[in-house]
């Protein structure tokens, strides 16, 4: 199956609708679990049609943004997506009031029950337009920050292009690049503050009209969070701040020694060794290449798959003019195949990146070759982050092959990035049920909030001299608060998890390879904290993963201090 071949057809919305309509007042009438049973399979299977027409049309239109034919294709889809949505709300209705949900559970597994329950009040007729209108602002966004150039070295380059020289040794290089970088989103500044101030105001919109108290309630329900709530991620950013946060800024202030700075400037961030980055030893093709040996020596069968993906054009890595940011892994419902989508640039964060997608990957290659039901292909999201960011983990015993001798600082810094992320996304989230609760504020006092939010996660930043940045504008660049709110957090959830992981692997890298195999193989079938409770892993939402995690990376980066420079 080539992806380069796959045959897109427009879905049939009206069609479609009919259909499941049907199928469900069947299912509403029906006085036997197995025929329920077999319309729950019916009704599926037309959203696995659905689904692999979508991911095929966003995956063509996100590679490129210039393309016509699949612009028109997502500015259908973004008008009758909420359509889609409707019918699935109402299937999830139908399950979570059946007579026969004791049998359903017995089925197809307690968590598309779960499912049911937590997605009610999430879409309604009502609301239909409004979600037009948020699907078409997120697209703004996207298009917006894809194709936006600004001349930099005789060419004219997107955010995805500038970003390999905000990696460069040469610090006025650096300089030079992060000053053109917000120097073009400077420029976008006023139109994607009116994105997202449009996107409050119909995101306050929907909520209430579904009857919550505000768009975090409802931002929670889109997200299917089951076992926990906002007063325990409230407690989870707590515990961020009062333990990873001091590490955080100790650990920044090794680095400015390192580089023998008086201060950090917001161009220094990613430059963590006085002798440079480690870089790979070639280019993305050659990278791709050692990538794949990689695998072959942790499994052969995760290097074979690897293989198909690139053989079949499953993944596409470069950046170009036109190619929205970012990077993700999606699934292809009905070929049973994943697609890995990325900006790599030749630094080093690509074999992050490049690991991080192949995790999603190679849970939805496990799982779903026997799955049909939508709902599990992945966990939730801040489950499925934990097989992709262990995964970046599980590759570092044979980071020489990538980085040679510099593969020690590769670990070093990739550690440091661990410690980094979980403070900024303590942040991003804080700001973002701040503003959801307070839909009225203008523009300019959610930047001040985003300010104070920031300097409390990340005081190193209070130093930062741009004006752009001053302004309290950094958020905008972070396409998660956008597309998916208070997805980003989940990241920091899946950290902690995937450092137990990664803990573990220092000692006895098959029996974290095993605990990982487990996890990636139950797929979406049990909630988030069921998954962790199966593979005893310790909840992040409990102080003591906290204390256990932070003095292993505390100790491994003390003991390796002295192989990097």
């Amino acid at each position: 199956m080539n992806f380069k071949n796959l045959i897109y057809q427009r879905l049939d919305i009206e069609e479609f609708e009919r259909k499941v309509l049907q199928l469900l007042e069947r299912f509403k009438d029906s006085d036997s679990h197995l025929e329920q049973f077999e319309l729950i399979d019916q009704i599926n299977s037309l959203r696995n049609d659905v689904l692999t027409m979508l991911t095929i049309a966003q995956i063509r239109s996100h590679l490129d943004t210039l393309d016509v034919k699949y612009q028109k294709e997502q500015q259908y889809i973004n008008q009758n997506w909420p359509i889609y949505e409707k019918l699935v709300g109402l299937f999830h209705e139908h399950v979570s009031y059946s007579p026969f949900k004791k049998e359903i559970k017995e089925k197809f597994g307690e968590q598309l029950v779960c499912f049911a329950e937590a997605s009610r009040n999430t879409v309604s007729s009502e609301v239909i337009e409004d979600l037009i209108q948020e699907n078409n602002l997120v697209s703004d966004y996207t298009k917006l920050m894809a194709t936006s150039t600004v001349e930099f070295r005789g060419e004219k380059r997107t955010l995805s292009q500038l970003e390999s020289f905000l990696f460069s040794e040469d610090r006025s290089m650096r300089k030079q690049a992060g000053e053109k970088k917000y120097e073009l989103l400077s420029h976008l500044e006023h139109k994607i503050d009116r994105i997202f101030d449009e996107l409050i105001k119909v995101r306050n919109s929907i909520a209430i009209k579904l009857g919550h108290d505000s768009f975090v309630e409802l931002g929670y329900a889109r997200l299917s969070r089951v076992g926990y709530d906002q007063s325990d991620v409230e407690d989870f950013r707590e515990l961020i701040l009062k333990y990873i946060v001091p590490i955080s800024e100790k650990t920044r202030e090794k680095q400015r020694i390192r580089l023998g700075l008086d201060k950090l400037a917001f161009y220094d961030e990613d430059i963590r060794f006085s002798t440079g980055n480690p870089a790979p030893g070639g280019d993305v093709k050659w990278m791709v290449s050692k990538f794949e040996e990689i695998l072959n020596e942790i499994s052969l069968e995760a290097g074979e798959f690897f293989n198909s993906l690139t053989v079949n054009h499953l993944i596409d890595l470069l950046p170009k003019e036109g190619k929205a940011r970012g990077a993700y892994a999606t699934y292809l419902c009905n070929e049973k195949t994943p697609y890995i989508f990325a900006n790599m640039n030749g630094t080093r964060k690509d074999i992050k990146v490049l690991s991080h997608e192949f995790g999603h990957a190679w849970q939805m290659y496990l799982y779903n070759q026997h799955n049909n039901i939508p709902e599990y292909i992945l966990p939730t999201k801040e489950a499925c982050e934990i097989h992709s960011i262990s995964m970046e983990f599980l590759v570092w015993p044979y980071l020489e092959k990538i980085f040679g001798v510099d593969a020690d600082k590769y670990r070093h810094a990739h550690l440091e990035d661990a410690l980094y992320s979980m403070p900024y996304r303590a942040a991003i989230d804080e700001f973002q049920h701040f503003i959801y609760k307070n839909p009225s504020l203008s523009i300019s006092e959610r930047k001040e909030q985003w300010i104070e939010i920031e300097y409390k996660y990340m005081p190193y930043k209070g130093e930062y001299d741009h004006a752009y940045l001053m302004r309290g504008s950094y958020w905008q660049q972070q396409t998660h608060i956008f597309t998916t709110p208070f997805y980003y957090i989940d990241y920091a959830l899946a950290q902690m998890c995937a450092l137990q992981i990664w803990s573990n692997a220092q000692t006895n890298e098959s029996m974290a390879w095993e605990a990982y195999m487990k996890l990636c193989n139950l797929g979406g079938s049990k909630s988030f904290l069921q998954l962790l409770d199966q593979n005893g892993m310790n909840s992040p939402f409990l102080e003591q993963g906290f204390t256990l995690i932070t003095d292993k990376i505390e100790k491994w980066l003390d003991l390796n201090e002295n192989k990097i420079k």
